[in-house]
């Protein structure tokens, strides 16, 4: 007998679902990390999981699949040329759930969707440099101030 599957639903309908998960999946991408609801993560962690085995391969068809989830050339292509290449020796599992505990409000289960490997893309690297660019401009404006 055929076990049937449990695909996780939301509240929006079958369109609004659909934009959901691919926005949480392009942020991720993005951003490398992502906190929300522990049921979204789980959702998005089984895109994110596909997108990559796919952009390991990158052909044609593997792309078109990729656009379908993604809906942005220039996340496809920060996909393809940065992240895939980093995860190129693992077979899967290339994400991770951490738990956070109940959110204060509504008790709803919080979690963070993250790279179960040290994946840094371009974008994340510009946003580290421009922390880093605050931190000391803020040290000399003290440095001066004394």
């Amino acid at each position: 007998m055929k076990n049937r599957g449990h695909k996780i639903k939301f509240r929006g309908g079958k369109d609004a679902n659909k934009m959901l998960m691919r926005k949480l999946a392009s942020n991720f991408l993005l951003s490398g990390k992502m906190s929300t609801t522990k049921q979204k993560a789980k959702a998005a962690q089984s895109i994110v999981e596909k997108l990559v085995t796919k952009a390991k391969t990158h052909t044609e068809a593997d792309q078109n699949f990729i656009l379908r989830n993604i809906t942005a050339q220039s996340t496809m292509k920060i996909l393809i040329t940065e992240i895939a290449p980093q995860l190129s020796q693992a077979k899967n599992g290339y994400t991770k759930i951490v738990n956070l505990g109940a959110r204060q409000t509504d008790g709803a289960e919080k979690a963070r969707l993250e790279w179960a490997y040290p994946v840094v893309s371009a974008v994340v690297k510009a946003k580290i440099k421009k922390v880093k660019q605050v931190k000391t401009e803020v040290i000399e404006k003290t440095e001066v101030k004394a």
